[in-house]
């Protein structure tokens, strides 16, 4: 038989000192999480700060250049960014061949290709500039070409894809007619700085030929816009002095 036994004075209350266990427990875990909450809200105030500091980049156009009337120096006194990736390959052909430490040797097809990547928004300075052209560095010793122009189509392909055998890089076996996009003929430089390139998406790249893939070719120029403005600020120009009266 199954016997309960009932209190009659209902349920029994916590005395004094078990209710002044419980509260200095709940204390005590208010004071553990007062710090963490202040850390999350340290790092969320951080967070908004970067965010609202970063670069305000905008293209870099030849329109642009000739508006402030930026000189070759000024040019160089800037720092550029790149809009779209830039993926570049070539066939290495002997076993001799050297790369640089920087860059990457697949396996295509039975082919041993080396790989230049230059990623979306990295940044880079100009090294030389001539009329709608800047050429532009990413890593020491080595620099892209950009050629102020219309927006480039895709490049109609001068080689097979990559995976069809026998030769993906044409372009490795002779020399390389890789030169800067050229302006309307008879026109003026215009446009955005768009990576230039030859047939096919031939790109020179520390004297060496390679193939620009992907969307390589819609890279352009990023220029950060408060930067620029405080460049412009700086070439204040003087307006003279003259005779009081005159």
């Amino acid at each position: 038989m199954l016997l309960r036994v009932c209190s009659s004075h209902g349920p029994r209350r916590p005395d004094a000192a078990l209710e002044r266990h419980l509260a200095r427990k709940r204390h005590l875990a208010r004071k553990r999480l007062a710090p963490a909450a202040f850390l999350l809200a340290i790092a969320v105030a951080l967070l908004v700060f970067l965010t609202g500091c970063g670069p305000r980049l905008v293209p870099f156009t030849h329109e642009l250049r000739v508006q402030h009337d930026l000189t070759d120096r000024d040019v160089k006194n800037l720092q550029f960014y790149l809009s779209h990736e830039v993926a570049l390959r070539r066939e290495l052909t002997s076993e001799r061949s050297q790369i640089t430490s920087s860059h990457k040797l697949l396996l295509v097809s039975g082919k041993v290709i080396e790989e230049v990547v230059v990623e979306e928004r990295t940044p880079g300075v100009v090294v030389d500039a001539r009329a709608g052209v800047l050429s532009v560095s990413f890593e020491p010793g080595a620099s892209l070409a950009f050629s102020a122009a219309p927006e480039p189509s895709a490049p109609a392909p001068s080689f097979p894809g990559f995976a069809t055998p026998p030769d993906p890089f044409p372009g490795n076996a002779g020399p390389l007619l890789a030169v800067p996009l050229a302006p309307p003929e008879g026109g003026a430089p215009g446009g955005n700085y768009w990576l230039a390139a030859g047939p096919g998406g031939e790109v020179r790249y520390q004297g060496k030929a390679f193939s620009a893939i992907e969307g390589s070719l819609r890279a352009h120029l990023l220029i950060d816009a408060d930067a620029l403005e405080e460049v412009v600020e700086r070439r204040k120009v003087l307006p003279g002095v003259r005779l009081s009266g005159r």
